[in-house]
């Protein structure tokens, strides 16, 4: 099975809001660089693994930002020009308590491992970032509103500037936020017994957050060289893993614990909320667990496998 990766043009489909700046998402090859212009909404939100890494420029913040760090959410108040740098295959959850504005700056994976290669002459597969939500940069801040500008330009050359800026971008975020992984090349599978550890610890810990990080830490990987490898062993990211394991056990407790109420078996789960379940349930069984309870309740529905 492939990677489901979340794709740019796809954002809106995750969090509620509008687009307020078209850009480049939709005309430059998912191989390069984009940019978009958002409005979004007040709003909880959980955001699966995406296809690239994201700079996230704020042009109107908010004093009440969420970011649940894998054991607690953290607050902070975010400021005009501030920066929030997310990493790809690895989710997230947020909150923001009223409508922000932003700018997105999607950069690939292959882009980044050409600058790696070409610059640092490091192997992107061994060098990760982690989420930073909220970074005073101003060097950043500059460069990236240098390159929105140049992107969605039609002045005579803007396309050369916008390529330079690219790669002073990614020079930049290499030289300040990722880190290079000392793992051993020789590694190249999880061990057995490390496998048996990692899926114990998954199934203990359905309830709560399991994050890449922690799960990388568990079988002595850097989160990118964990991911990648995860990926060959189960043919699914880690997110996706995790996911279909949490709609297994609403499965089962649906199934058996016909009066226990949604909300409840939500959170035995580790959902975000019983809107997130039903909405994994819509897209993996094609009906909500309320559905899903009634029709095992009637004799009428055999256990389904999530794929």
């Amino acid at each position: 099975m492939s990677l489901i990766l979340l794709a740019p043009e796809k954002m809106l489909e995750v969090i509620p809001g509008e687009i307020t700046i078209k850009g480049t998402v939709d005309t430059v090859p998912n191989k390069g660089m984009s940019v978009r212009g958002y409005r979004f909404y007040k709003t909880e939100v959980d955001i699966p693994c995406m296809r690239d890494y994201e700079l996230v420029r704020w042009k109107k913040g908010t004093s009440n930002l969420g970011f649940h760090d894998g054991s607690r959410w953290r607050k902070n108040a975010v400021h005009e020009d501030d920066v929030t740098i997310l990493t790809r295959g690895e989710s997230s959850r947020w909150y923001w308590m009223n409508d922000i504005e932003v700018s997105h700056i999607y950069i690939s994976q292959a882009l980044m491992a050409k600058v790696a290669s070409e610059i640092f002459h490091k192997d992107i597969d061994r060098t990760f970032v982690d989420h930073y939500p909220i970074v005073n940069d101003a060097a950043l801040s500059t460069l990236m509103g240098c390159y929105e500008a140049e992107a969605l330009s039609e002045e005579p050359g803007s396309d050369l500037f916008s390529q330079s800026l690219e790669i002073q971008l990614c020079i930049h975020l290499m030289r300040k936020y990722i880190k290079c992984d000392g793992q051993d090349e020789t590694v190249s599978r999880i061990s057995r017994a490390r496998l048996d550890t990692l899926q114990r610890y998954i199934m203990t810990h359905l309830s709560g957050t399991i994050s890449v990080k922690d799960m990388a830490a568990i079988v002595d990987l850097s989160p990118s060289h964990f991911v990648r490898l995860f990926a060959t062993v189960f043919g699914v990211s880690p997110h996706q893993y995790v996911q279909a394991q949490r709609l297994k056990r609403a499965e089962r407790l649906l199934s058996t614990l016909h009066n226990v109420p949604l909300k409840a078996v939500a959170m035995d789960c580790g959902f975000a909320d019983q809107s997130h379940m039903t909405r994994l349930f819509k897209e993996k069984l094609s009906m909500t667990p309320k559905e899903y309870r009634e029709k095992n309740a009637l004799g009428l529905f055999c256990s389904l496998t999530v794929q």
